[in-house]
């Protein structure tokens, strides 16, 4: 019987932690939470660019043109419908149509 094995305590827990590991199932990462309140929605979109304020927000979900939900008489709004939302609120600085118009004037007044 030789089947001793010498190694030291630092190997012999990466051992067993590996074996640990392979032989539990893998867990599957936990979502992050995406409901977020006016106060974390309104530093969220400061974060990303698009600074606002309470009274803005509270005018745009009175007329429906914000998306969130209620949970009792608190707002509640999704991180991810609210930055879809404000990114699809920016527009381009130079619309290429007016881009376009501008061009063809300036060059029938050449003419």
């Amino acid at each position: 019987m030789s089947d001793i094995i010498v190694t030291t305590p630092d190997e012999l827990r990466a051992i067993v932690s590996e074996a640990v590991s392979q032989a539990l199932p893998k867990q599957a990462p936990q979502p992050k939470i995406d409901t977020m309140t006016l106060d974390d929605t309104l530093k969220l979109l400061k974060e990303h660019g698009y600074p606002t304020s309470k009274a803005k927000i509270y005018k745009l979900t009175s007329t429906g043109k914000i998306p969130c939900k209620t949970y009792g008489n608190k707002l509640v709004f999704s991180r991810k419908e609210i930055l879809l939302w404000a990114e699809n609120q920016t527009k381009s600085r130079h619309d290429s149509s007016k881009i376009d118009l501008t061009l063809a004037r300036s060059a029938r007044r050449k003419m």
